[in-house]
């Protein structure tokens, strides 16, 4: 029984976190006018949310957030135009198939297919990678895309799992108010570290044998 009342009190604890965070993050997006401070405020909450789940001692979340908030949000920013335009060029890219002939349809149709695939992996991992490494703009869109297709299986169930949650926020809108961000923010964290573990346990393996020093693993923030 105390097992039972410990854990339901973890699990509430963490559902009252995460709340929180949504909340936190939707008056940051609120402070930035909404477009412009939707990405920074996803940026920091990724970062405080990795830290918690890497570092065992207590550290002031908040201040963290706020602090990251602010030094990242041209950084943030620019990715989150990056999604934005990205997105919307590919919406009316298919849209225009619509007037084309059908071979040029078919053919183009399966060019744009495999750049909206491409499209969704960077989109996936982006926040993730500028979360958890010290690297460029263009680095980020690169290893994004390089860390998607290297772990196919985790990217298509990560895909797979936001497009649940979208259905059950569907279902049960009044969650949408306490967990529209916070909670697919903290299950991408989850499964980008578990792969970012992975690449760096295989870049350490292979430092160790061909005896070099520089890899994803020494970009870590």
């Amino acid at each position: 029984m105390h097992k039972f009342s410990t854990g339901f009190y973890e699990v509430f604890e963490k559902l009252m976190n995460l709340a929180i965070w949504n909340t936190i993050w939707v008056l940051h997006t609120l402070l930035g006018l909404g477009i412009f401070g939707w990405a920074p405020a996803t940026l920091a909450l990724f970062s405080v949310l990795r830290k918690s789940k890497l570092e065992e001692n207590e550290f002031p979340k908040m201040k963290t957030f706020f602090k990251i908030y602010k030094s990242e949000f041209i950084r943030a920013n620019i990715i989150g135009f990056f999604i934005l335009f990205g997105g919307l060029s590919l919406f009316f890219s298919f849209y225009t198939l619509l007037d084309m002939d059908m071979w040029l349809r078919v053919s183009f149709g399966a060019l744009l297919f495999v750049v909206f695939i491409l499209y969704i992996i960077v989109s996936l991992y982006i926040f993730p990678v500028a979360a958890h490494y010290q690297t460029s703009l263009k680095e980020h869109v690169r290893y994004s895309l390089m860390i998607g297709l290297a772990y196919l299986p985790q990217s298509f169930l990560l895909a797979f799992l936001l497009v649940l949650i979208g259905f059950i926020y569907q279902a049960f809108p009044g969650l949408i108010l306490f967990y529209l961000v916070s909670f697919p923010t903290t299950l991408m964290v989850s499964i980008a570290l578990h792969v970012f573990q992975k690449i760096e346990e295989s870049n350490r393996k292979a430092d160790v044998t061909e005896g070099k020093s520089h890899s994803l693993a020494n970009l870590q923030q």
